[in-house]
């Protein structure tokens, strides 16, 4: 007995260290969409997409808080599909799922200060929204609805996934100028549009990376600058030129963008005839970057 909860100790003690970022993601991520739903959206009857956006319909109909709708919803939903998801996928999802349940009438209990300018409400609504389903995507979850939808259809059926998302949302959107006035559904559509241009900025900005192609004589020179003052590593690929078949070494490096500059600048002071080429990359993967631990 004492060996087996020694083992199943040790299992969660494991699965803590490889998840506690997963865990702590998704609880202050759950927790934005929380505050933006309760203090943002609901005193101004913005039209919503979604789950989400069925709730805010029931609430401004029958005054049914949107964490009952969201829960027994999303749950239905999972029990549909559990099958074409993956089961991390599902169960962090329920995590979030029960998580809303319980966040979502917490917020209600306080009270929150009127802001006059309902554009202003929208926007900061779609940024907190964003900023915490964006940390809810990042680590591969979810807070359900349409996107269990999605993806359990595409498994079955191989329907594309941005059509039939885009699809459900917009008629749910739209179904909501029944209950809501034109100028709220529309600040609903801008408050979307914002909330998905912060998910992008965060899922894709904090592994932003420069990548940088360089054709130099003086390669060797710029890979030792790399190594010792930037502490990178690069590498060098042979290459030939089109025009007169010469043979080159082109280097190439990945480096955050603060250290950009001061490599443009060396190879600007040691060969100003190179030949660089610079790229955005949304993740680098690997030994000084992002570790494979965490994907």
């Amino acid at each position: 007995m004492r060996a087996r909860i020694r083992r199943l100790g040790d299992y969660c003690w494991s699965w803590f260290r490889k998840e506690w970022g997963t865990l702590l993601s998704t609880t202050v991520g759950t927790a934005l969409t929380c505050f933006a739903l309760v203090a943002l959206v609901l005193p101004y009857k913005f039209a919503g997409s979604g789950v989400t956006g069925i709730a805010l319909i029931t609430n401004y109909l029958w005054g049914i808080s949107p964490a009952w709708f969201i829960t027994v919803g999303n749950t239905l939903l999972l029990l549909w599909g559990w099958r074409d998801l993956s089961t991390r996928f599902a169960l962090w999802t329920l995590y979030v799922t029960v998580l809303t349940s319980l966040m979502v009438p917490l917020f209600e209990y306080f009270h929150y200060p009127t802001i006059d300018n309902v554009m202003l409400a929208a926007i900061l609504a779609g940024v907190v929204g964003g900023l915490g389903f964006g940390m809810l995507f990042r680590v591969d979850a979810c807070s359900g609805g349409t996107d269990i939808v999605v993806m359990a259809a595409k498994k079955r059926w191989g329907v594309d996934v941005g059509s039939m998302s885009f699809a459900i949302n917009i008629t749910i959107l739209l179904c909501s100028f029944a209950v809501v006035s034109l100028e709220q559904m529309l600040l609903g559509a801008l408050l979307l549009y914002i909330e998905t241009l912060v998910i992008d900025n965060v899922v894709h900005s904090f592994h932003r990376r420069t990548q940088m192609l360089v054709i130099s004589a003086r390669h060797g020179e710029i890979a030792d600058f790399i190594m010792t003052e930037l502490e990178r590593t690069a590498t060098l690929i042979p290459a030939r030129g089109a025009y007169r078949g010469a043979s080159v070494e082109m280097l190439l490096v990945v480096l955050p963008r603060r250290q950009v500059p001061p490599l443009k600048r060396f190879i600007a002071s040691v060969d100003p005839t190179a030949f660089v080429i610079l790229s955005d990359v949304s993740e680098v993967v690997g030994e000084g970057f992002k570790s494979w631990l965490h994907m």
